[in-house]
């Protein structure tokens, strides 16, 4: 019933403005070609976007892209790139252990571990980041953050099947200038916010932006000893650029930043609803509780640098980024999520990766718009190590005694090049033709080692394991054609392929590699600003064909991937955005998707029973994708009302989602779910101002991790109903 009514809400408000919108404009426009004015402030704001690797308008750009800026990040209580699924319809997000597992629409990996990256990648100013727990990071010093939805398998090109989350942070000004925010919020959380920018010297500009948390109280207890879960410690996210312009058209930044997350919320979980275990356990009572013998905890440790140098050249632009990055990450957890004393997990992961890229871009003025570029990028991570810590019962037993811990050393290496380019050629003055291509040749090779350790504390070493290593090499492509009807008016039909490498598994070293995966997207879009300006309505029909999909699976108690048949996903999504007054804008989105595997003989079915999980290989051919809801959409209104001597900014948010099964065996399922957030802001013209704001105000209980291991099934939620204050202050 939810379902239907939200359907209908959400089609009427899209139909309805455009309807509304259509009538209006076709009395005030004319079939004129001409490029579109600069909006007035009755109007929405342009939006400048570089999803195709150069500086366009949102609605020149033929792909679908959901854009958010700083402040409707505020509105919506973004905190963290997790929480962009309350804005970004098509997006979920979860995490197991910490690694952060984004799909859009549908596409995308539950996969975590050391050296495996996911089918949406993420990238921070330009520069891809392959550590998945570094890519669960808290939001500051944001412009804006584009989320391309798709295989961007030309321009990115690196491991995008799904598309792309691309967050662009704020350049160094050479006038002084910043702000700084405190917030104080229940479960005892304190947070402050800084930046601060301006110039050094002619022509050479610096910026520093922090943030740092803490929360003093978790948000549920450990029933079995008294102790906090779900409780960040420390959340500290810094970042500084030091930019530098010249006369002759030259340009350098350059960036470090550094972030550092300590705390037991990725590990916090609990036996999933309805599911039982082998071993006698004591109900949490709460599902931010736990019942563990095991007290988790996570701590997180990343840096980088990164250098842009940008030089105009007399026939095109010349762009160079090189970065360095590396992240260290820690977890504890009870592997058998119970209050028996049987199974306790160690992981330490280490990555480190370095990028280069070349690119040429063309002119503004170009009759033909072209991008060309080369990229590098070497990886190396480690598992040192990933360890099982066995007690009782799952204790094996050798000739020498029984074993207390078995341990899993591993290197796994990577090596990508790719050369890439994409022209856009006017075939008349309304019509363009973009054709692109990407070839990529990647190398990946893994080393390892295994170790037991008798309860004793002798440690036997294992049986030696062969290197290994293999080269995946595929071309992809784009064909994309766009007419402009009317100056607001733009509709595009486009194909694209990505391609995603294969790879090794680094808890099961002596197995073969996994394959690579493919996927075919076909698209039909449009882009549309009506009614003077004051309607925004951007929507896109897809299709896609998927293929040898990269799924996880439990042996023993580490996880494995392996690739699994086929699917098919098509939909539709829009996002729209109606200045209703000068004082109210209405913006939110709506994503319909039907998703079936469409070939998958040899899936992992993990059935449940009341002792637990009896784990078999069967058929998942017509079941759903995992973490793939038919419906999901986002309403967001912002009311501003002037006063006398200041200005009040009224804003609420409302994200739905009817659920998603978690694993392809279509078992687990993550029920139906809103999300809601409010907030009232009162500035004044000093610059000071206060937030009160409140997030789930449903409390509505999300999942992070819904997974089926070998034992039993576990889960962890996002965070219960907050609320809070923020204290700012602009200079």
């Amino acid at each position: 019933m939810i379902d239907k009514a939200f359907h209908r809400l959400a089609a009427g408000c899209v139909c309805g403005a455009l309807a509304w919108s259509t009538a209006v404009w076709g009395a005030t426009e004319t079939a004129d070609s001409s490029p579109a004015a600069p909006a007035e402030d009755s109007g929405i704001h342009e939006i400048v976007v570089t999803a195709q690797r150069r500086e366009e308008r949102l609605q020149d750009v033929p792909i679908s892209v959901t854009a958010v800026d700083s402040s409707m990040l505020e509105r919506t209580g973004v905190e963290s790139t997790q929480d962009l699924t309350n804005v970004v319809p098509g997006l979920t997000i979860l995490s197991t252990a910490g690694f952060a597992q984004p799909r859009l629409r549908g596409i995308g990996n539950n996969v975590f571990g050391a050296g495996y990256e996911g089918g949406v990648a993420t990238y921070i100013d330009g520069v891809y980041l392959t550590s998945a727990p570094a890519s669960l990071m808290s939001l500051s010093n944001i412009e804006r953050i584009e989320v391309l939805k798709g295989p961007q398998g030309t321009l990115f090109g690196r491991n995008a099947t799904g598309g792309l989350i691309q967050i662009i942070t704020r350049d160094p000004q050479s006038q002084f200038g910043g702000n700084v925010s405190l917030t104080a919020a229940d479960y005892q959380t304190f947070g402050a916010d800084a930046y601060v920018t301006g110039g050094l010297v002619d022509g050479v500009a610096a910026d520093f932006a922090g943030h740092v948390s803490t929360q003093g109280q978790g948000y549920g207890i450990n029933v079995l000893t008294g102790r906090e879960v779900n409780r960040t410690d420390l959340d500290l996210n810094l970042r500084s650029s030091l930019l530098a312009v010249s006369d002759s058209g030259g340009r350098v930044r350059i960036t470090g930043d550094y972030e550092r997350t300590r705390g037991s919320t990725y590990g916090s979980t609990q036996l999933a609803p309805g599911t039982g275990a082998p071993f006698p356990t004591v109900a949490p009572g709460s599902a931010w509780n736990i019942a563990e013998d095991v007290q988790p905890s996570n701590d997180l440790e990343a840096w980088g640098v990164a250098a842009h140098l940008d030089q105009d050249l007399p026939f095109a632009h010349l762009a160079s980024i090189t970065a360095y990055r590396r992240s260290d990450y820690e977890i504890v957890f009870d592997g058998d999520v119970t209050s028996t004393r049987a199974l306790g997990i160690y992981v330490v992961t280490r990555d480190q990766q370095f990028s280069q890229e070349l690119q040429l871009v063309s002119r503004p003025a170009s009759f033909v718009k072209w991008v060309t570029g080369l990229y590098y990028l070497n990886t190396v991570s480690h598992y040192d190590p990933s360890q099982a810590q066995l007690f009782g019962p799952l204790q094996p037993l050798t000739p020498l005694g029984p074993v207390s811990d078995a341990n899993t050393y591993a290197r796994l290496g990577g090596d990508s090049i790719s050369a890439y380019g994409q022209a856009t050629v006017p075939l008349e003055e309304t019509t363009n033709l973009t054709l692109g291509a990407r070839y990529t040749s990647e190398k990946h090779d893994i080393s390892a080692h295994m170790t037991s350790e008798l309860v004793d504390g002798a440690v036997l070493p294992g049986a030696p394991i062969p290197d290994q290593s293999e080269r995946f090499s595929k071309p992809t492509w784009r064909v994309s054609l766009d007419h402009r009807f009317w100056p607001e008016l733009m509709v595009y039909a486009s194909y694209n392929r990505g391609f995603k490498s294969g790879g090794y598994n680094g808890q099961f070293p002596t197995q073969s590699a996994f394959a690579p995966e493919v996927l075919d997207a076909y698209e039909l879009g449009w882009k549309s600003d009506l009614a003077s300006r004051r309607v925004r309505v951007n929507g896109a029909f897809f299709y896609y064909n998927y293929s040898d999909i990269q799924v996880s699976r439990f042996i023993g108690n580490q996880v494995s991937y392996y690739n699994g048949a086929a699917a098919k996903v098509y939909g539709f999504d829009a996002d729209f955005e109606v200045r209703v007054t000068r004082q109210l804008t209405l913006s939110g989105g709506l994503t319909l998707l039907h998703d079936r595997f469409t070939d998958f003989p040899n899936a992992v079915i993990s059935t449940q029973v009341p002792t637990g999980i009896i784990v078999s290989v069967g058929s998942a051919t017509g079941n759903r994708l995992p973490m793939t809801p038919d419906v999901s959409g986002t309403l967001t209104a912002d009311y501003q009302v002037p006063l006398r001597r200041a200005a009040l900014d009224l804003d609420a948010s409302y994200n739905y989602d009817n659920g998603y099964f978690s694993q392809p065996d279509n078992i687990l399922r993550q029920p139906a779910y809103r999300m809601i957030s409010a907030g009232a802001r009162l500035s004044f013209p000093d610059g000071f101002s206060v937030r009160f704001w409140g997030n789930n105000l449903a409390d509505a209980k999300v999942a992070t991790t819904l997974a089926a291991g070998t034992f039993n099934s576990n889960a962890a939620y996002m965070p219960p109903r907050t609320f809070g204050v923020t204290v700012g202050f602009v200079f």
